[in-house]
């Protein structure tokens, strides 16, 4: 019988020699000095042996308790070697499914036509609320109570940062990414169910928040603030771009210098190239001509004095050639006092008060970018109403400026 004492006390020599213990348990002592368990078995009528692991890594009782568990496996006639290999590859399996390696895995093969930004956002996600909780896990085994504690644990995140947002909406998105993830899992057969559907009602979404027509206090604060604005030049002129414009805050994001042309006093926006392309210039996906006024004009001017040499003509400061985010600029209301306006507003604001003023619909909705239903027409009309959108958007640039000298 061996003993911790004895075992230390076994030397390499010139040649491997092994020390018995009992029933066929041994450890074998090679010139290297590596001690490895080794056990002896009879199955069937053939002698077989399995290593049970390098000493002192595996203890002496260790090893006398895998050799007691090997010979209940003998005795129902299972062969240890082929179940210690079932077991490593099971092992393996299950290291390869953890929800991280199945929800990265859904980032390449799922997300390839999703946006840049889009993707950010899902990893952001995963970063920051459900690979701590949940990344090592099998994703056979998150369960609806995991998705339930992230979702807490979201909201409670988001109210002791006080992020932008709110905790709901965070977490809602989170129990969305997830869903996605187990979806995927499901239909690669490394999961059976989705967990996040039995939680789908225990946080409400909250109410979205429809764009509305800004008060004329609003605009003339707006206006005075957005001059004194204490952030970078570019964040500014995008805003403002905004307001002259009545485009979108994706499309003055994305905007790029090869859709200016300052010769017509235009900026043109393509149509995408590819149907299922997400990181479209515009929503509906189709060409969309924006006049310049004057002021825009001069602003576009200045812009290409900050930008001139970036793809982006709102390029966001301190990154190589990269977008503002999608945040930014509903943060710039937020740091110039007018946290209750968002950049949807501004939009609302210009069709309501050019509806008011007697500017014909129709100019009114080309400028917004809302399509025709009839798509044939539509493709021909991305030029439609230019010249009367033309000095409609001027008008609406002077009525833009008129508020900060109210």
């Amino acid at each position: 019988m061996l003993s911790d004492t004895k075992i230390k006390t076994l030397k390499p020599k010139e040649k491997m020699y092994r020390a018995l213990d009992a029933e066929r348990l041994y450890i074998e002592v090679r010139p290297s000095g590596k001690k490895v368990w080794r056990l002896k078995y009879t199955l069937h009528g053939k002698e077989g042996t399995i290593s049970l692991g390098d000493y002192p890594l595996v203890s002496l009782a260790e090893a006398r308790k895998k050799k007691d568990e090997i010979k209940v496996l003998l005795k129902d006639g299972i062969n240890p070697v082929q179940e210690k290999k079932k077991i490593q590859h099971e092992n393996q399996t299950a290291n390869r499914n953890t929800f991280k390696a199945v929800a990265e895995e859904y980032i390449v093969e799922q997300m390839k036509y999703k946006s840049e930004e889009y993707r950010d956002q899902f990893k952001r996600s995963m970063r920051t609320d459900i690979y701590k909780e949940i990344g090592d896990k099998p994703i056979k085994e998150v369960n609806s109570a995991d998705v339930l504690r992230i979702l807490n644990k979201t909201m409670d995140r988001v109210k002791k940062t006080g992020h932008y947002g709110t905790g709901e909406a965070a977490a809602c998105q989170n129990r969305r990414f997830i869903g996605l993830v187990m979806k995927y899992a499901i239909v690669t057969l490394r999961a059976d169910t989705d967990p996040t559907y039995a939680v789908r009602n225990a946080i409400e979404s909250p109410e979205t928040e429809h764009a509305r027509p800004l008060e004329k206090e609003e605009r003339i604060k707006l206006m005075v603030r957005i001059s004194l604005y204490g952030g970078t030049r570019t964040v500014s002129n995008a805003c403002r771009a905004m307001m002259y414009s009545m485009l979108r805050a994706s499309e003055i994001r994305r905007m790029q210098w090869s859709f200016v042309d300052f010769d017509e006093k235009i900026v043109k926006f393509p149509k995408a190239s590819r149907r299922r392309l997400q990181e479209r210039t515009n929503k509906k996906n189709h060409i969309h001509i924006v006049p310049m006024s004057d002021q825009l004009y001069a602003l576009l001017k200045e812009q290409y004095e900050i930008c001139g040499d970036k793809t982006h003509v709102f390029a966001a400061p301190f990154k190589t050639d990269d977008i503002l985010s999608r945040t930014t600029l509903n943060r710039a209301l937020v740091f110039i006092g007018l946290p209750e306006v968002t950049t949807h507003d501004f939009r609302a604001t210009a069709s309501t008060l050019l509806n008011e003023k007697g500017y014909k619909p129709d100019w009114i909705n080309k400028q917004l970018s809302h399509v025709e239903e009839n798509k044939t027409r539509a493709t021909y009309n991305h030029a439609k109403y230019l010249e009367s959108r033309r000095k409609m958007l001027q008008d609406w640039a002077d009525i833009v400026d008129s508020w900060k000298i109210v």
